[in-house]
């Protein structure tokens, strides 16, 4: 079988327990985060699908598999104490990023958990959905670029803060609507990532 396109394909595995309910609410994120955002990603407008929808035999040009670790809902939790670490990773294999990220969802809960406190259902799960997002655009940068490096400022920074993880995304300056949903972008985007 033939590739299917030459753009890239985020593919998604999750644990049992993540409800059907979070995939269109966490590509929505996604796509909204690449579009709306510059973060100098080699696609902005990447297919998304979950790995019981790809088929034997179905080939792609550039694949990154997506593990997502644990509940991935934001339930008001009692609180306890955050051991450090990470909430994302990629892996390095013989000094090559390889496209895998792994993003704990459990211990993003225990994050966003006081940011998240007195916000609706609706609301916690959109936040979660962000969060997700700019963690996996953080990550897709380390792959993108092979640079394990982290920026003082921005997604690319070692540690995102709850605010940051939660925050919708801005309108780049090389992002201009001309008509509503065409957005153009113009020939010298500069990109808001800035590795050292």
């Amino acid at each position: 079988m033939s590739a299917q396109n030459a753009d890239s394909t985020l593919i998604f595995y999750a644990n049992k327990q993540v409800g059907d309910t979070l995939w269109p609410e966490l590509f929505s994120a996604i796509r909204d985060d690449l579009a709306k955002e510059n973060y100098g990603l080699p696609d902005r407008t990447p297919r998304l699908m979950l790995g019981s929808e790809v088929f034997p035999g179905e080939e792609f040009d550039r694949v990154i598999e997506v593990r997502l670790l644990g509940r991935c809902d934001v339930v008001q939790q009692a609180w306890r104490p955050l051991k450090p670490g990470p909430l994302g990773w990629v892996l390095l294999v013989h000094g090559q990023i390889q496209p895998f990220i792994y993003i704990d969802c459990t211990r993003m809960a225990q994050v966003l958990d006081p940011t998240t406190l007195g916000m609706s259902g609706e609301q916690r799960s959109r936040a979660m959905s962000q969060a997700i997002s700019h963690v996996l655009v953080h990550e897709w940068i380390h792959i993108a670029t092979q640079n394990a490096g982290h920026t003082a400022h921005g997604i690319s920074e070692a540690q995102l803060t709850p605010a940051t993880l939660v925050a919708e995304p801005e309108p780049s300056p090389s992002v201009v609507d001309t008509e509503p949903g065409k957005p153009f972008v113009s020939a010298d985007p500069t990109p808001v990532t800035d590795e050292r």
